[in-house]
């Protein structure tokens, strides 16, 4: 199983996984529906995107005896391996490299359901980066739970409810779990030892699939600050691996290790791009000279996906 770093498209995890913004460019292209014909048949399997090599896909696909399409959330799990690869590769890519996925594993009806699906999960995602935050009011829980309110309002216009259950009901379970958790925590009226009792409370009635995956969650977390805590003692980058390797497995400690260098990769060029701006933008010349060489200086560093982040470097 491939460890699941790229937060963007995780499901479920915390109510604040479950609120984020989607993004990625351009919108992606009518899903087909389930009466569509069959696609022909592909002689080659797609080129699979560099971060997925050496994996496996999480989640999968089930059909019943007589191939209808088993809805499930293993199937959204199936769905957010791939669409790990946003901004790596092209949408149209992603979507191909589903469907050749779902064709080896279901036969053809099945398969056309789980395209539609698959289509209608996409659209979603991207209507939901062009849904605004909820306005922050208050305690941070009652944003978030607006947030809540609203991106679920938005799916129902994709997924019937008996869809959305079928597909999103432990994710939406742990999401009002982390709610009921902040809601406790942000209560100004009750004292700690109230606040204690409430909080076993609640984690006494979660329901085992959301304790697991709360506990698989906190595991990375742990992890990590594990990785910290090493790298600040003098730990070098193989100790790390290693410590890694032994908590959860060789995969998926070279995964956290590319992860690693993809981020200091980033953050070497950010240090780069910050230094040129501030170079620019001190330099002579009017407001359209500054645009012109600021626009030059992205397209250089940066992919039109990876330029969508840098306003929050640029405050």
């Amino acid at each position: 199983m491939r460890p699941r770093l790229r937060m963007t498209w995780v499901a479920g995890g915390v109510a604040a996984a479950a609120l984020a913004a989607i993004a990625w460019s351009g919108l992606p292209p009518a899903a087909p529906r389930a009466d569509a014909p069959a696609p022909v048949a592909r002689e080659a399997a797609p080129v699979v995107a560099t971060s997925l090599a050496g994996t496996t896909p999480d989640g999968g696909a089930r059909a019943t005896a007589d191939d209808a399409l088993v809805l499930d959330p293993s199937l959204i799990r199936l769905f957010d391996y791939w669409l790990t690869t946003v901004g790596e590769q092209p949408i149209a890519t992603i979507r191909s490299q589903v469907e050749h996925d779902l064709d080896g594993r279901l036969g053809p009806r099945a398969a056309r359901q789980a395209k539609d699906v698959f289509g209608r999960y996409v659209q979603f995602k991207e209507a939901l980066k062009g849904q605004r935050p909820a306005k922050p009011v208050g305690r941070s829980v009652d944003a978030l739970r607006e947030g809540l309110r609203r991106m679920l309002a938005l799916r129902a216009s994709y997924f019937s409810e008996a869809e959305s259950q079928a597909l999103f009901g432990p994710q939406d379970e742990e999401a009002a779990a982390a709610l009921a958790r902040m809601d406790v925590e942000q209560d100004p009226s009750i004292d700690a030892a109230t606040r204690t009792q409430r909080l076993a409370a609640l984690d006494a009635r979660l329901p085992a699939s959301v304790r697991e995956a709360r506990e698989a969650s906190l595991s990375v977390v742990h992890l990590e600050e594990a990785a910290q805590k090493l790298r600040a003692s003098g730990g070098s980058e193989d100790d790390v691996y290693r410590m890694r390797a032994a908590a959860t497995s060789p995969e998926a400690a070279n995964r956290l290790a590319e992860v690693d260098r993809e981020e200091a990769a980033w953050r070497a060029r950010i240090a780069t791009y910050q230094a040129q701006r501030g170079a620019l933008l001190a330099a002579p010349g009017g407001e359209a000279q500054h645009a012109a060489a600021m626009a030059e200086l992205r397209n250089r560093l940066f992919t039109p996906d990876e330029q969508r982040r840098l306003a929050a470097y640029e405050g």
